[in-house]
């Protein structure tokens, strides 16, 4: 009767054979009892079978595969589908999670909240700092900003309830899906503890196609922009003119980032300069 509620751990991999051993280790020895390991392979070149199946004494074992590449939201939507538990929890093929992160995770959840993330560590060659994120991020938050990233554990009917990842979308899929959780179920839990490496130190190819990552976040804008007030598109618009270099220095951080998100910009600048 007090059984822990079963955790699905949903990893999505493509021609990356040699970093997926690192994500699958960190699933098998998580210190939560209930996880399943469900693989969602988005046509990789490479068979990685023997690679996930070496995992069954560890884990209880799902291996889907796409016979061509369909992109990451499909696949993540396919891992999801799948999942036998009533929570989901993802995981990129080249990072990994700490031993306690589903352990941690389900301790904070609650359905006050639309799911529950934590801090990372970012892993470059040289250092690894800390991304710490506040430990409430409400909808208005995010209509600025991903202050999640990547990754959260989610209840498998919620996702469902929301139409899971837009597959429509080329880039930014994980933060669309963040703002339409906050939407309709609340904010989000943020435990203050880095419980995931994002490994930063790698060149290996990713699901999504990078040529297509400016297209897509301009569709993202759109998409949400109608929810968003003045100084939200605004600093939207910012990050985009940011990513695609046209951001000239101090008058473009006056003339586009609302003043109370001014040192926020600041600080991320400096961080992001000392860390390249």
């Amino acid at each position: 009767m007090n059984e822990k509620p079963l955790v699905s751990a949903i990893v999505t991999t493509h021609n990356r054979p040699a970093l997926l051993p690192r994500a699958l280790d960190s699933v098998a020895v998580q210190s939560y009892p209930r996880i399943e390991l469900v693989v969602v392979d988005d046509g990789s070149e490479e068979d990685v079978s023997p690679v996930v199946e070496a995992y069954r004494e560890a884990v209880p074992v799902r291996l889907l595969r796409n016979r061509k590449p369909e992109g990451a939201c499909r696949a993540r939507n396919r891992g999801i589908e799948a999942a036998s538990g009533g929570f989901v929890a993802g995981l990129d093929d080249d990072d990994a999670w700490t031993e306690q992160r589903v352990e941690k995770l389900m301790e904070a959840y609650s359905d006050n909240y639309a799911f529950v993330t934590s801090d990372v560590r970012m892993v470059y060659e040289k250092k690894a700092p800390v991304w710490r994120k506040p430990a409430e991020i409400s909808l208005d938050d995010l209509l600025y900003s991903n202050y999640v990233g990547n990754q959260g554990l989610i209840r498998k009917d919620r996702l469902l309830a929301v139409g899971g990842f837009d597959e429509t979308l080329e880039a930014a899929q994980d933060y669309d899906l963040w703002i339409r959780l906050a939407e309709q179920f609340g904010p989000v839990k943020n435990v203050r503890e880095p419980l995931q490496d994002i490994h930063m130190e790698h060149s290996g190819e990713r699901i999504s196609n990078p040529r297509d990552q400016l297209r897509g976040y301009l569709k993202f804008y759109q998409k949400h922009k109608p929810k968003m007030n003045r100084n939200q598109r605004k600093y939207q618009l910012y990050n985009i003119r940011k990513a695609t270099g046209k951001v000239a220095g101090l008058a473009d951080l006056i003339g586009w980032v609302p003043p109370h998100r001014w040192w926020k910009e600041v600080k991320s600048l400096v961080a992001g300069e000392m860390l390249e």
